[in-house]
């Protein structure tokens, strides 16, 4: 049995060929995007998952879907297609990951409050090991999907008898008649997507309200770009429905994602960098008002030290009247010293 036997190895009509030639295009593109993105803005480059594994995940859609551009002129039990359909079961956990990478990393450096995980001045407070658990929860996680997609897609490569649409149908054959085997598959095969899916849903809400209440540029109303991967996350989950042309828009729904993600980035950007304007504007205030402080700190102790007597005139007579000083009335010299227009006499 071919590992894409509804799909590879058979033709397409010429509007899902475009489609799929449109969806390998849009995502390469996408993918030198995300490149840039993520080596030239520090706060991505940080992120191993936003500047290795998500651009690697577009390729890879880039990739599956010229494969299905191509499936008039590759036969069933080639090795392109083989590789595609075993590779592409990791395309939702990374999904998955990014979106929740990008969600902590927003609400980390502002220091807004997330899945009870406390942030301070972009440091977690007295929650690390809340954060541990999140993160690594979610990347295990991921894995198991992956996983479970892996196993799912050499089951219908080894085993004839398994029903080759799992994991390649609508949630709608769910309801289908068929024996037990045949189900556990084709559940197996949309759990990683429905899992994707409820999750993206709650990140996405979560950075929805973030944008209209928390951002630095604020909005006027609740219609604003940071509803874009509540979208995205809207018309992933509406293509996985059509029991026709499933494939088609399957993957278009994954594409929109891929698209509102990366309009959701650069809003990410926008909003850290009038952030960080923000606080160089504050702390130039403080180093001059500092300044000021030092300056008037320096003239206070200034003033406050008094100035040493200066001698103005010092005259000294020694005894006998001596420097042509007459003698007093006693016959004693005069010994005068002036200091200050003040005279003291001896």
């Amino acid at each position: 049995m071919s590992s894409r036997h509804l799909f590879v190895g058979e033709s397409h009509t010429s509007i899902e060929s475009v489609i799929f030639l449109t969806l390998s295009c849009v995502l390469l593109l996408l993918t030198l995007r995300l490149l840039h993105l993520t080596t030239t803005l520090q706060h991505y480059s940080e992120s191993s998952i936003l500047k290795y594994a998500f651009p690697t995940c577009t390729l890879l859609m880039s990739l599956d879907n010229l494969v299905m551009y191509l499936s008039d002129s590759i036969s069933s039990d080639h090795w392109i297609g083989v590789t595609a359909f075993v590779v592409h079961p990791f395309v939702t956990p990374v999904l998955l990951m990014t979106t929740f990478e990008i969600t902590y990393l927003v609400h980390k450096r502002r220091s807004v409050n997330f899945l009870g995980i406390k942030f301070d001045e972009g440091r977690r407070v007295k929650t690390g090991w809340k954060s541990w658990v999140l993160r690594n929860l979610v990347g295990v996680g991921g894995l198991g999907l992956a996983g479970v997609g892996v196993v799912v897609n050499f089951d219908l490569v080894q085993n004839k008898h398994v029903d080759p649409e799992a994991g390649n149908v609508s949630w709608m054959s769910v309801f289908d008649e068929g024996d037990l085997e045949m189900q556990v598959h084709k559940i197996l095969g949309l759990l990683p997507t429905l899992i994707l899916v409820l999750s993206n849903l709650y990140f996405a809400v979560v950075m929805w309200r973030y944008g209209s209440n928390s951002s630095m540029i604020i909005h006027s109303s609740y219609l604003n770009p940071w509803i874009c991967m509540f979208l995205g996350t809207l018309v992933l989950a509406s293509g996985q429905f059509p029991r026709s042309h499933f494939k088609t828009t399957s993957n278009a729904g994954e594409a929109f994602l891929v698209l509102s993600i990366m309009f959701l980035m650069n809003e990410v950007d926008r909003d850290m960098s009038a952030a960080s304007e923000f606080t160089d504007f504050l702390e130039a205030i403080e180093d001059k008002t500092n300044s000021r402080d030092e300056n008037r700190q320096i003239k206070a102790s200034i003033r406050g030290v008094p100035k040493p007597k200066e001698v103005n005139k010092t005259r000294f007579w020694g005894f006998g009247g001596g420097g042509g000083q007459p003698e007093n009335k006693n016959g004693l010299g005069a010994a005068m010293v002036q200091l200050n227009d003040v005279e003291v006499r001896l």
